[in-house]
């Protein structure tokens, strides 16, 4: 019988994920009362959120656009629903950043009506890793 320790151990590196943008709004907070605790929605997360209930992808289609599998979509689109769920239930903040993931490299022929494509608004085009770097420097 292998132990939780070895399954993790043997489990495949997770593969990086492609995001359209990153998002301009990168938080929320609730109203009428203190916030209970905070949720960490991922890039990735959110992603899935916006291609699947925004855009109403399928999730085959949003598999193809983040380059993942379509049972990856699914894991990462349950855990973002059940987080959702936990700050608007239990009245915690929402936090949207991190995760592994990159701003797509150039303009796809799928994203030609897309209102969120960073390749349309520059301001949108640096990657989490490449953003919290900047961040990091102006401090």
């Amino acid at each position: 019988m292998i132990r939780r320790e070895e399954e993790n151990a043997m489990s495949r590196p997770q593969k990086q994920r492609c995001i359209c943008s990153v998002p301009e709004v990168t938080g929320f907070e609730p109203q009428g009362c203190a916030p209970s605790g905070s949720i960490t929605l991922t890039y990735d997360e959110y992603e899935t959120i916006r291609l699947l209930d925004h855009m109403q992808l399928t999730q085959e289609q949003c598999a193809k656009r983040m380059g993942i599998s379509r049972p990856t979509v699914t894991r990462i689109y349950d855990e973002a629903r059940r987080k959702m769920a936990d700050m608007i239930v239990n009245g915690k903040s929402l936090v949207i950043g991190g995760g592994d993931v990159y701003v797509c490299p150039a303009m796809r022929p799928e994203c030609a009506d897309e209102e969120h494509c960073c390749h349309k608004d520059k301001n949108l085009s640096g990657g989490w890793r490449e953003k919290e770097a900047v961040m990091k420097l102006s401090k």
